[in-house]
């Protein structure tokens, strides 16, 4: 069923080998793509509601204050668990390795006590209008006015965070508080197991919420590189890295609230830009070295991550070690002369190859007509 699936996209011949067109569509096997949505749906029981029936059946660690069934996994005896065929049997594993908790009926998130319900109007963001390098350096120029009024103005102050994970999946998110020109606050915190959008918003926690608690502030000035997650603090909908936000949340609920003349202004400013200010936390960041020994367990985001990071590795295994995707497929090579593995994510491996094959057509065409 998927060779054909693949035959159709690629427009290959019905003969050829069925992992090899798999691979340049771009189709992940289906076994491994059950496995993937088996351990979603493994995941997807620590975020179920407090009220929920499932709960009384897991693990006492994991029943959240729930009445624990008399059938409930913690009650079965060795050999009971030994014989139980149930989803609910490897659920208790994998939360053990989950450490963040959600909850979609949290009071903040209800409607008509979010922040987009009441302060909306009081919270701005800025970025470039689009990804050309004009509009960059007028946004630039934009940025370099506020934050010059931000230090002249004594009832402003300007923040700049930026956050960063290590390949050993440490994270290290930092804020610089300025106030009159200079650096009044250096803040950092570490954590590890967390994606790079987690470590965004830990380093905007790290900065804006000591900033809000300063006397006589009325505007403040955010300086990140992820536009995304400031956005999110807006958001309507619940997100799953909302238990990240609830501090964030609240702390800008009182700030906003105390006084109608507080405002909090998002400018993005991306590291590629060399921002002189920006590029000082940047650097602490990226130099900075780190090593946290104790255990610590996943955040969700970065648990769905690492599950597909470990689905394309045996992707890829597989695939090199296969005889089934041809004895004569030809390996496609990036600029950098490395071989392009099986992938399925951001237009797979076609996304990659099709410039040269659209050359290599071009040069064919070019070739005949001559």
């Amino acid at each position: 069923m998927q060779q054909r699936a693949a035959l159709w996209i690629t427009d290959a011949f019905q003969t050829s080998p069925s992992k090899g067109i798999e691979a340049i569509a771009g189709l992940i096997p289906i076994t491994l793509h059950l496995h993937k949505l088996n351990s979603r749906h493994h995941l997807h029981y620590a975020f179920i509601p407090l009220s929920h029936a499932i709960n009384s059946l897991l693990n006492s660690q994991y029943t959240k204050n729930q009445t624990p069934h008399r059938a409930a996994t913690s009650n079965l005896t060795a050999k009971q668990q030994a014989n139980l065929k149930s989803p609910i049997k490897n659920v208790n594993k994998r939360l053990n390795r989950v450490r963040n908790c959600f909850n979609p009926l949290h009071p903040l998130f209800f409607p008509g006590s979010r922040i987009v319900d009441h302060f909306s109007s009081r919270m701005s963001f800025h970025s470039p209008s689009s990804s050309s390098d004009k509009d960059l350096y007028q946004h630039l120029q934009s940025l370099n006015l506020t934050f010059r009024a931000s230090q002249i103005n004594y009832n402003s102050i300007a923040v700049i965070a930026d956050g960063s994970v290590k390949k050993s999946h440490i994270v290290i998110a930092a804020a610089y508080v300025w106030s009159d020109n200079v650096v009044t606050k250096e803040l950092q915190i570490n954590s590890i197991n967390v994606t790079s959008l987690e470590a965004k918003l830990m380093a905007i926690c790290t900065g804006l919420i000591p900033a809000m608690e300063i006397d006589d502030i009325h505007n403040i000035t955010i300086i990140t590189d992820s536009i995304t997650v400031a956005k999110k603090i807006l958001e309507f909908k619940v997100d799953l890295l909302h238990n990240m936000f609830l501090p964030l949340v609240s702390a800008i609920q009182s700030f906003l609230s105390k006084d109608g003349r507080n405002k909090i202004h998002f400018w993005y400013c991306p590291s590629k830009a060399e921002w002189p200010r920006h590029k000082l936390v940047d650097n602490q960041v990226k130099v900075n070295i780190c090593v946290l020994i104790f255990p610590s367990k996943d955040l969700h985001l970065f648990s769905k991550k690492k599950e597909c990071d470990d689905i394309f590795c045996k992707w890829q295994i597989s695939f090199t070690n296969s005889l089934k995707k041809g004895h004569y497929f030809l390996n496609f090579e990036d600029k950098k002369k490395r071989v392009i593995k099986p992938m399925y994510t951001k237009g797979g491996v076609t996304n990659f190859i099709w410039p040269y094959l659209h050359q290599f057509f071009d040069d064919s065409h070019s070739l005949k007509d001559s």
